[in-house]
């Protein structure tokens, strides 16, 4: 039988013009706006934070960024809502897009996690404070996504998170992804963070401390 792919747009950007016009015939599940949406789906660098008005498909570019590696056994993700009414609706999302994406792939209703042929997994989980992050803690994540930051006073889970980020395979790098509208509560720390160093698309560096160290 044929074993269904995920194909990213700069692997189709490389194969010849007469099998880039079959593939725009074919059924595309996903295809990210230009601009913003693009920019972030796009993006190598290790943490990026996505802002913007509401309706810029922020929450939807969180879904799909974190299928990049489930082709690989040791991929796994964890996406984080601040509540869980809010977790519902991302995990009720990504029902009509993850089924359509790896029909194979099975989600696990009491975990709350997608299990997918490879052995990759993507885990759906809410963190209101800092004692509901501590279920993470020892946990190792290649891919962290945190929906909607500002909503967090302080940077204190954000850090937190930041020291389960670590791969097994040198295949697959680490990635932290975020995304916040302005004039959350905590929008003040997440522009000092992300917004202020650097014009927006623009790298810079930075130490990181977490709460286990640097």
């Amino acid at each position: 039988g044929k074993e269904q792919q995920l194909i990213t747009q700069d692997v189709i950007d490389e194969v010849p013009e007469n099998i880039q016009e079959h593939l725009a015939s074919q059924n595309i599940i996903f295809k990210p706006n230009e601009g913003p949406q693009r920019d972030f789906l796009a993006a190598s660098e290790r943490e990026v934070f996505y802002g913007g008005a509401r309706g810029g498909g922020k929450s939807y570019a969180m879904l799909i960024d974190p299928l990049r590696y489930c082709d690989k056994r040791h991929h796994r993700a964890l996406l984080i809502r601040r509540s869980m009414p809010e977790l519902r609706e991302m995990i009720n999302h990504s029902q009509r897009l993850y089924s359509q994406a790896f029909p194979n792939a099975k989600l696990r209703e009491q975990e709350k996690e997608w299990r997918f042929p490879s052995g990759a997994r993507i885990e759906f989980g809410y963190a209101e404070n800092l004692t509901d992050v501590l279920r993470y803690q020892g946990q190792s994540y290649t891919w962290i996504g945190i929906d909607e930051l500002p909503q967090y006073p302080t940077p204190e889970i954000y850090n937190f998170l930041r020291s389960s980020l670590r791969s097994v395979d040198p295949e697959i790098p680490v990635y932290m992804r975020s995304t916040g509208n302005p004039g959350n509560v905590g929008s003040g720390w997440v522009k000092d963070m992300f917004i202020d160093p650097a014009e927006p698309g623009k790298s810079f560096d930075v130490v990181v401390d977490t709460v286990v160290g640097q």
